[in-house]
């Protein structure tokens, strides 16, 4: 009966654990976008990787000014 549930869970939770993993990753929220990625699997996933970008630049950009 475990196998059966892990089976079907876990391909469900895996986009949305790969989201909040790389929002954890770069100090976000985890839950929060774990919620986000249950709502919007594959869009969070992008959506992360934009607000990570985002970060990354204003980061790089900061010292210059």
């Amino acid at each position: 009966m475990i196998e059966v549930l892990i089976a079907i869970l876990g391909p469900i939770f895996f986009m949305p654990l790969m989201t909040a993993f790389m929002a954890y990753s770069h100090e976000r929220s985890f839950w929060r976008w774990f919620g986000v990625g249950c709502a919007l699997p594959y869009v969070s996933l992008f959506v992360i990787m934009f607000v990570v970008h985002r970060d990354k630049k204003k980061l790089v950009a900061e010292p210059l000014a």
